[in-house]
């Protein structure tokens, strides 16, 4: 296929931490053998994301490890799930910063610069909600601290109802989202497409914000619209015809001439990662679970020797496994979060042989890694398992600790 990278990739791999710090050999062993190897290595080496209060963030906080020192909003929500308790004044100060960050005309911060400057010009995730729930499941928030900030919460919410949604009810990508190459999203207008994944992430913090209006005391205005996105994913992102949930382009002209109204779906067909989220997020239908397990499951489409990928390999128009960053690839590589968050969907619908399966294939992978190259990295190759880029990423990699009691158990981090 013809290369997607658009800057001269020789001279991108010379830059300081971006080359891979070594081929792997994939040493197969019983999955509860490569845990033990990956949880030791995240007990041991968590501290190298935790930062001390700079600048605008008054609160210790998480960064992503690598190349990467600046405080980013889902990063550091997926890492506080399941950092180990020592760690918990870093998940629960990245929650405190992102909640105290000033809004500019309504609109929450995405992330924070290494030297503690709030930056505003990529779409954020709506998951404060979210994140305080999470915190405050690990007992690591109090009530004292959340019950003052609630106003800040309704009013960051608030931001992607008048600026993000259209109409009909579909939540909009206002930049390219934060699985960076995503077809379906990167290189569209801003504005034009409702993603599943975004669907997914405004379902989970109206259930969130129900919770939290209800532990506070306050009003529920939310419960009835996590319901609503229930819906709207269930019935206008799920295509009955090739049985599978896409992007939708609302790039739709409301004066074309005639009086008929656009009542039908454009689809974005891209098999990406981004339109599994329903399981993780336990919005589809039960027949609809098992159309997304049986794509993640198929060796010829989603499952690699590393775990789930992040495009359909059978998608072959998209699908590759190339070496990039501005953006990373999201494009068929395998990351640690398209991976473990179907892991936990998976379980959820009751496909657990199927979740331990994932997890042993990941855990072999990141115990290789760890054992030969001492590290693990940003993401691995779909075909083959090697590391790509970036080694000392941790981030979402952490959220393979624990991963196979959290399976047989039937617990889930992320949930609240």
């Amino acid at each position: 296929m013809q290369s997607s990278v658009f800057y001269n990739f020789p001279s991108y791999m010379a830059y300081p931490g971006v080359a891979p710090a070594g081929p792997i050999t994939i040493t197969e062993r019983p999955a509860e053998e490569a845990q033990k190897v990956v949880d030791d290595f995240i007990e041991k080496n968590w501290r190298t994301i935790a930062r001390e209060p700079v600048g605008e963030l008054k609160y210790p906080y998480l960064v992503p490890g690598a190349v990467y020192q600046d405080l980013w909003d889902w990063d550091a929500f997926f890492t506080s799930c399941v950092i180990p308790p020592e760690g918990l004044k870093y998940a629960a100060g990245s929650c405190k910063n992102l909640i105290d960050a000033p809004l500019r005309e309504g609109r929450p911060s995405k992330k924070a610069s290494v030297d503690g400057s709030y930056e505003y010009f990529l779409h954020p995730y709506p998951l404060r909600g979210q994140f305080a729930a999470v915190m405050l499941k690990r007992g690591a928030l109090s009530s004292d601290w959340l019950a003052p900030r609630w106003e800040i919460l309704e009013r960051s919410l608030l931001w992607y109802e008048e600026k993000c949604r259209d109409g009909e009810g579909f939540f909009l990508w206002q930049t390219y989202s934060g699985i960076d190459n995503d077809p379906s999203v990167y290189g569209r207008r801003p504005g034009t497409i409702a993603g599943v994944d975004l669907a997914c992430f405004m379902y989970r913090e109206y259930r969130a914000m129900s919770r939290l209006a209800d532990f506070l005391g306050a009003e529920d205005t939310y419960a009835e619209k996590a319901e609503f996105q229930k819906n709207l994913i269930q019935t206008r992102c799920f295509d009955e015809r090739d049985r599978r949930f896409y992007a939708v382009d609302r790039d739709i002209d409301r004066n074309a001439p005639g009086r008929q109204h656009v009542t039908w779906n454009t689809w974005m067909r891209f098999d990406s990662s981004s339109n599994l989220y329903p399981l993780w997020a336990k919005v589809a239908a039960p027949e609809q679970a098992a159309c997304l397990r049986e794509r993640i499951m198929d060796e010829k489409q989603y499952l690699s020797v590393a775990g789930v990928r992040s495009h359909s390999k059978a998608d072959t128009q998209i699908y590759n496994n190339e070496a990039m960053g501005g953006p990373s690839n999201w494009q068929g590589p395998v990351w640690g979060l398209s991976t473990v968050l179907n892991v936990y969907g998976l379980v959820s619908y009751g496909f657990t042989d199927d979740a331990e399966e994932i997890a042993r294939r990941i855990l072999n992978v990141f115990a290789s890694d760890i054992e030969q190259n001492g590290t693990l990295h940003e993401y691995y190759h779909g075909d083959t398992g090697q590391p790509v880029l970036k080694p000392g990423f941790l981030n979402w990699n952490l959220l393979t600790f624990h991963l196979l009691q959290n399976i047989r158990s039937g617990f889930d981090p992320t949930a609240f």
